[in-house]
C-alpha cells in the first residue's frame, strides 16, 4: 500500500526554498530549521534523493549507523512531519515495505511565491557563520524552551550565553536569548524588568544586522507585552504577521497579546490560525483551549476541546494540565484534585510554572489546604496564584497581591486579569486604579 500524493510535484526542493549548507544544517527560505540530529539526517537524505524513494536500508546506514529499528524510523518520520508542518509545502510519502519519499506540494509553493520574497526571506548576514557546534547548541536550546520547566529554561540560558560569548555576531543566538527572557517573563516573571529592557536593546542590534530574521518582530512584540506596552507591541505583532504570514509562533504570541488586551474573539482566531499552520504543537493546542475559555465558549464545547487537545498529545504535560484546569472550571470534583496531586508527584515536568494551574484546581475542587500549600511554596510577587485565591473567596488577599504586582510594571498580570475565573476581581473597589496602571498603554481602537 502506498500513502502518497496523487502525483509527483514538478518543483524540486531547491526551487521550493530548501537548502543544505556545508555543515549539514537545513534552511527553508533562508531560515534555519531547528531539527534534532536524527530528524535532520533523515530530511537531508530525503532531500538529496528527491524525487526517489529512500529505502529503510539507506536510512539505517546513513542516519542510524546500522542500528535502526522500523519503529525508530517511523517515530522519526512522524516527528519530522510535525516539525515541517508549518512550511505547508512538503509531504513525506510512505511506501509499505520500501521506505519514504519526499514530495513537494507544488500548488502550495506557487501560492507562497505570489507573496513578495521580502515578506518571507530572512536575508543572510554577511557575518561569518559560527562553528557548527554552536549552531547545534542553539537548536538544543530551542528544544529546551518547549519543555517549559525551570530546569530546562536554566539550561537553555546557560547554553545561549555561552554561544553568544563565543560568537557575539551570531544573531540567531541573540534572538533565542531574548526569547528566553520573554518566556520567563510571561510564564513566571522570574526575571527583572531590566532584563526585558536589555533583551529589547539586543533585538534592536539584531534588527540592524538581520532585519528579516524569522521571529524577530514577533519576539519584540512579545517582550513589549511583558512590560505592558501593548500599543507598541500591537505594531510589532502586526508587522511580524505581515513579514511571515506562515509563522505559527507569530500567531501564537499574537493570540496572547490579544487576550492581554481583552480582544478575546480575535485571540481565538489567532490561535486557530496558529493551530492550522502547526497542527502538531501541544502548546498551541493548549493556548487555543484557554482562548476559547476567555471568549466564553459553551462549557460542554470547551470541555470537549480540552479533552481533544489532551488526547492528541498524550506525551505532553501542558494539554493535560489545561484539561484538568478546564474540568475544575466547568465541573469541579474531588477526583480532579486527586489527579492534579498525582501529576505533581509523578510528572517530571511538574514545577513552579504549573503551580498556578495546580493551585486553582485544588482550590476549585475543595482542597483549600492543598492550594494554600502550593501558594506558600511557589508564590511570588509575579507568580500570583490569582485564580486559586479567587476560588477560595480570598478576594481582598488577591487584590493585595495584584496591587503589589501592578507596581512592578511587568509580568503576566494582564493575562491573569482577563481570564474568566478572575472576573469577580473587577468588582473590587481598588480594581479601577489597578486597571489604569496595568493597561495604561493600550493600542488605539
Amino acid at each position: 500500500m502506498i500513502n502518497s500524493s496523487s502525483a509527483l510535484a514538478n518543483i524540486d526542493p531547491l526551487s521550493a526554498g530548501f537548502g543544505v549548507d556545508q555543515d549539514g544544517f537545513i534552511f527553508y527560505r533562508n531560515s534555519l530549521l531547528f531539527l534534532p540530529p536524527k530528524e535532520r539526517g533523515t530530511f537531508r537524505l530525503l532531500l538529496s534523493a528527491w524525487p526517489k524513494v529512500v529505502s529503510k536500508e539507506d536510512f539505517s546506514k546513513n542516519v542510524w549507523a546500522g542500528r535502526m529499528s522500523d519503529d525508530g524510523l517511523a517515530r522519526c518520520i512522524t516527528r519530522l512531519r510535525r516539525a515541517l508542518s508549518y512550511t505547508g509545502v512538503v509531504q513525506i510519502d510512505s511506501f509499505y515495505g520500501q521506505g519514504y519519499r519526499l514530495a513537494i506540494l507544488s500548488d502550495k509553493v506557487r501560492r507562497l511565491s505570489l507573496v513578495p520574497a521580502t515578506v518571507h526571506v530572512s536575508e543572510k548576514s554577511d557575518v561569518k557563520k559560527p562553528h557548527a557546534a554552536l549552531v547545534e547548541a542553539c537548536i538544543h536550546a530551542r528544544q529546551l524552551f518547549e519543555r517549559r520547566s525551570q530546569d530546562a529554561f536554566s539550561q537553555a540560558e546557560s547554553i545561549l550565553k555561552n554561544v553568544v560569548s563565543k560568537a557575539p555576531d551570531y544573531m540567531v543566538a541573540k534572538l533565542l536569548l531574548a526569547q528566553y527572557v520573554a518566556e520567563r517573563g510571561f510564564f513566571d516573571a522570574n526575571i527583572q524588568r531590566s532584563q526585558i529592557d536589555d533583551a529589547l536593546s539586543e533585538l534592536r542590534t539584531v534588527q540592524d544586522t538581520e532585519p528579516h530574521l524569522r521571529g524577530l518582530q514577533s519576539l519584540i512584540g512579545h517582550l513589549l507585552d511583558c512590560k505592558w506596552h501593548f500599543d507598541e507591541a500591537r505594531v510589532a505583532h502586526e508587522q511580524a504577521l505581515q513579514m511571515s504570514p506562515d509563522d505559527d509562533a507569530a500567531y501564537y504570541r499574537y493570540g496572547f497579546h490579544l487576550i492581554c488586551t481583552n480582544a478575546l474573539s480575535e485571540a481565538v482566531n489567532a490561535f486557530r490560525f496558529a493551530a492550522k499552520l502547526n497542527p502538531f504543537s501541544p502548546n498551541i493546542a493548549a493556548g487555543l483551549v484557554r482562548a476559547y475559555a476567555c471568549a466564553g465558549m459553551d462549557p460542554a464545547e470547551l470541555l470537549a476541546q480540552a479533552r481533544s487537545a489532551s488526547s492528541s498529545y498524550p506525551d505532553s504535560p501542558w494539554p493535560y494540565v489545561v484539561l484538568l484546569y478546564t474540568l475544575a472550571l466547568v465541573d469541579p470534583q474531588p477526583e480532579i484534585a486527586h489527579a492534579a496531586r498525582h501529576f505533581v508527584q509523578k510528572d517530571r515536568y511538574a514545577h513552579a510554572l504549573t503551580s498556578r494551574a495546580v493551585a486553582f484546581i485544588l482550590a476549585r475542587c475543595g482542597d483549600h489546604a492543598g492550594a494554600l500549600e502550593v501558594i506558600e511554596k511557589h508564590g511570588s510577587i509575579h507568580g500570583i496564584h490569582l485564580a486559586a485565591l479567587m476560588a477560595m473567596g480570598m478576594i481582598d488577599e488577591a487584590m493585595i497581591k495584584v496591587k503589589a504586582a501592578a507596581e512592578t510594571g511587568f509580568g503576566v498580570l494582564p493575562f491573569l486579569l482577563n481570564v474568566p475565573e478572575n472576573a469577580a476581581l473587577k468588582q473590587h473597589p481598588d480594581y479601577p486604579s489597578v486597571h489604569a496602571k496595568v493597561f495604561a498603554h493600550m493600542p488605539p481602537e
